[in-house]
């Protein structure tokens, strides 16, 4: 059919001729199917339909739901409004919302039909979406719930209970590791681990636990505080007060793949009283090293924060003899770097946590208690409270008044690149007075940013870490013959940082070289990821907690496992955003 487009007539030719066309007459003469059958018809007919493409336009969407509703109102515009932008793919990176569509969707089909809420199909967005909100606040989701669609708490509950996560014996047990090795198994994965370990304050507070049939949140073993008949707990509670052995601290054990998107995975909960010897930290580190050497487990590195305790337990298994070890020497230069390599484990490297190191570094520069010397200039407070007033300044008040010395973000804002241009004048030079500040900040930052940057080669990371190993070495040599020099005016317990903070950055200048060649050697085919080596996965494990309860008990902790499991698995999906708001204390 050519229709003329003008005619002087009611209608052209062309047109008038529909009237007695019969395969339009047919077509026409066909009963639309009742809704409850539209589910028997061919997809194949709706997607072809000229119709669905034209309704992309906005004006003929509009145009379309007016004829199908005469009695539009501004709330209909909404929901036509909508569905345009759905179309036009305006909620593609929004998968939560889309996931609540299609629930709200089900449950509307399922209303129609007077049929129960059973049996939806939640996206996996929308799924840990809710999972989260429940695991910070039920009530929050019993709101949701109300006013929209979503699981039940009990729902969410079934899923914790049935998940792998739960700790059913929170000691350091060969089943723990055991449950670490099926996981990897199912995922056909034979290359290095991660593991780590911190420690974090508890509530003390004694409670029962009839899962496992004793009083737990003391120091005690699960078998000296077993309860058999009701009798046995005040006798159990008094032994316990009487020995001042109620837990006030927590050590927890993970083992994490080091790659992307893998949840960390607790496998020990240790209550302590917060004096643990290196000793005891040692007999754990080589139990853990027992399980794996028989499930074979290649345990690559051992993290923690650089607590002094926790650091000597590291350089014990550091120096514990084997048959093989793993060995980078240059004699010219002093270096002997070394790690052993155990039976059926391979290389085991000792890891500082390169964030709190960072840490480490700043507080050490900003305590006031060591004047860091460098030649003919200092790194001290009044340092960093006049970059503070300069105007490119990344930092905050808050970072330099008042410091909380366990804040990430001063430390980062510290040692970043535009705190360091601001010690620099309009020429590029290092301004006199910032030398000492310059080199400081400088010499810390490589070092850790070998590490955390992402963007870098293995060698480059050697170069960073090296550079900065042979100028804290050349740097307590040279506060070492000055002393000597002229004891009265100098000495290294006033002019360099502690000998713990030393042993802390130069042993990061040894374990990324380690790390590098073990990779090598043992690893090739597996991405080396240094950010994940350390505790930060310990650190992600006690916030996420404190987050749910700011207080908690060990019995409170031990139950939050698997909602923590849950939370994040959640967030390393990427598709759920959990973006921190800003405090009073991120203002300048």
């Amino acid at each position: 059919m050519n229709c003329a487009g003008y005619t002087d007539k009611s209608a052209c030719n062309e047109c008038l001729s529909l009237k007695v066309d019969k395969n339009l007459q047919n077509r026409i003469a066909i009963v639309k199917p009742p809704k409850s059958k539209l589910k028997h018809i061919p997809k194949h007919y709706f997607e072809n339909d000229p119709l669905k493409k034209y309704l992309k336009y906005v004006d003929l969407n509009i145009v379309w739901s007016l004829i199908k509703d005469n009695n539009s109102d501004t709330a209909s515009d909404v929901w036509v409004t909508l569905a345009n932008k759905g179309i036009n793919g305006a909620f593609k990176e929004k998968p939560v919302f889309t996931g609540l569509c299609e629930i709200m969707t089900q449950v509307a089909s399922k209303k129609e039909k007077n049929k129960g809420k059973q049996n939806l199909k939640y996206s996996e967005e929308f799924k840990n979406f809710l999972i989260v909100l429940g695991t910070f606040s039920p009530h929050a989701l019993n709101l949701f719930r109300q006013n929209l669609e979503g699981l039940t708490i009990q729902n969410i509950r079934r899923l914790r209970s049935n998940s792998e996560d739960i700790l059913t014996d929170p000691t350091l047990c060969f089943e723990n590791v055991a449950r670490f090795k099926r996981f990897l198994d199912s995922i056909g994965y034979d290359g290095p681990i991660a593991a780590m370990s911190d420690n974090t304050k508890l509530k003390p507070r004694l409670r029962y636990s009839s899962q496992m049939g004793c009083i737990i949140g003391s120091t005690f073993s699960v078998n000296e505080t077993s309860i058999k008949t009701y009798n046995d707990i005040p006798l159990v509670i008094n032994k316990i007060k009487e020995n001042n052995s109620i837990a006030k601290y927590v050590r927890v054990y993970i083992l994490q793949v080091p790659l992307p998107k893998f949840p960390p995975v607790i496998i020990a909960l240790l209550p302590n009283n917060g004096s643990d010897k290196t000793e005891s930290i040692v007999n754990i580190h080589k139990l853990l090293l027992d399980f794996a050497q028989e499930l074979g487990l290649h345990i690559i590195s051992i993290g923690s924060d650089g607590a002094q305790v926790e650091f000597n337990a590291q350089t014990q298994i550091q120096q514990i003899k084997t048959s093989d070890r793993l060995r980078f020497n240059y004699t010219p230069y002093n270096i002997d770097f070394s790690c052993p390599i155990f039976p059926n484990i391979g290389p085991i490297v000792r890891i500082q946590d390169p964030k709190h190191a960072k840490k480490t570094g700043h507080n050490a520069a900003m305590s006031g208690a060591r004047a860091l010397t460098f030649g003919h200039s200092t790194i001290g407070f009044n340092h960093f409270t006049k970059l503070l007033s300069h105007l490119q300044s990344p930092m905050y008040k808050s970072d330099v008044y008042k410091l909380d010395r366990q804040d990430d973000g001063a430390a980062y804002r510290t040692f970043c690149p535009k705190n360091l241009a601001c010690c620099l004048d309009s020429n590029n030079k290092i301004k006199s007075e910032f030398k000492g500040t310059f080199i400081y900040l400088f010499i810390i930052g490589e070092l850790v940013d070998s590490y955390l940057n992402r963007n870098i080669s293995p060698l480059e990371r050697i170069r960073m870490a090296m550079t900065s190993y042979f100028f804290l070495r050349i740097w307590r040599f040279h506060i070492n013959t000055l002393a000597r020099k002229y004891p009265e005016f100098i000495s290294v317990s006033q002019n360099f940082i502690a000998s713990q903070t030393f042993a802390i950055m130069t042993s990061l200048a040894e374990s990324i070289v380690l790390l590098v060649k073990a990779h090598r050697d043992y690893y090739s085919q597996y991405p080396l990821i240094p950010w994940i080596h350390g505790s930060e996965a310990c650190e992600h494990f006690f916030g996420a907690a404190r987050q749910i309860n700011a207080d908690f008990d060990f019995a409170e902790l031990l139950e939050m496992v698997p909602k923590i499991g849950h939370y994040t698995k959640a967030l390393n999906s990427k598709e759920l955003s959990f973006n921190k708001e800003k405090s009073v204390r991120d203002g300048k």
